[in-house]
């Protein structure tokens, strides 16, 4: 025997405060009868049916017991039925180039990526994801899991350290997502969700849009920084170019939003207002597909049969009659 919501069992912790508050009332009741009338004069000179006081308060209490188990939804015997497990994937591509260290988003656009990424996980549970790092090349942070404490540590101890060599190819990230789609053999529609700068060094994107909209791979791309752009923090000072001059990186919306629109998916932009509601809302309505079936024995709902018994309690309550008709 269980119960499906347990809670409501401290709603009997107030059944002995009611029983005693009866107990009183029937005293006091009993009293102020016996003040006036004798007891052995009462069924002579009274109609009152001091007894049914009694069944009254007793059924009182029956029915809040049985109403309390009720609520608490009281189950017992065995059943089995057959539950269908349904949840979306999505694969995160994560920009770790030098780039993303740029402070035109606060703190930088890393830990701005990583802060959405967190949240966005953190409201995506019962879905499987994974996390693939990328600069000019790509490789899994972490493969495709249910463990969303798992992902979260993996994804917090992302740096732009990572991988060695720098620069950004934005193609290799999309193209490792959809080679894992197509090596699982599965029809199933996937989400990569790819956050980055945009700025890209290879004109290989369009091939890797191609084999993602071959193999169903839905792309919502996240852009983080801005237009105006920001110099690279290097060492105490700033990245330089072979003349010498700051390196100033920007924000590419373009190469991002192409991707998205191309294989049916959303651009976002880091830095617009409710950016991070939106992104969760997305994630959230991604078609699910059926990851297989499997047979669960559960408990049957016996709340009913308790209602019904606290229902004609309170029925007798209100029938017991408290005086006597007296003949003639």
């Amino acid at each position: 025997m269980i119960f499906a919501s347990p809670y409501y069992l401290f709603l009997l912790l107030l059944l002995p405060i009611l029983a005693f508050g009866f107990f009183v009332f029937y005293k006091n009741r009993k009293s102020a009868l016996f003040s006036f009338i004798s007891k052995s004069k009462i069924t002579e000179l009274t109609n009152a049916n001091i007894r049914a006081w009694r069944q009254k308060y007793i059924l009182a209490l029956i029915g809040f017991l049985f109403l309390i188990l009720a609520l608490a939804r009281i189950q017992f015997g065995d059943k089995q039925e057959t539950i269908t497990q349904e949840s979306a994937e999505i694969i995160i591509a994560l920009d770790v180039s030098k780039s993303m260290l740029a402070q035109d988003a606060a703190p930088d656009r890393l830990s701005m990526a990583k802060f959405l990424l967190l949240n966005v996980i953190d409201q995506n549970a019962g879905n499987k994801i994974g996390l693939i790092v990328f600069t000019q090349n790509a490789m899994w942070q972490c493969p495709m899991t249910y463990d969303l404490a798992a992902l979260k540590m993996f994804l917090q101890d992302v740096t732009v350290e990572q991988l060695p060599v720098g620069g950004t190819q934005i193609s290799q990230a999309i193209m490792l997502a959809a080679k894992t789609i197509s090596q699982d053999n599965q029809a199933n529609p996937r989400v990569l969700l790819l956050i980055s700068d945009g700025e890209d060094h290879d004109s290989k994107v369009e091939q890797a849009i191609r084999e993602a909209e071959k193999n169903n791979l839905t792309i919502f791309s996240v852009g983080v920084g801005s237009a105006q752009g920001a110099p690279i923090p290097q060492g105490g000072g700033y990245l330089k170019d072979s003349n010498g001059q700051t390196v100033i990186t920007k924000l590419n919306p373009a190469l991002l939003q192409n991707a998205a629109q191309k294989t049916g998916g959303r651009y976002f932009n880091a830095s617009d207002a409710g950016v991070l509601d939106s992104l969760i809302n997305a994630t959230q309505n991604i078609e699910k597909s059926k990851n297989g079936t499997f047979n669960a024995n559960t408990k049957n709902d016996q709340f009913q049969i308790f209602l019904a018994i606290a229902f004609f309690a309170f029925l007798a309550m209100i029938l017991v009659r408290t005086s006597e008709s007296k003949k003639k």
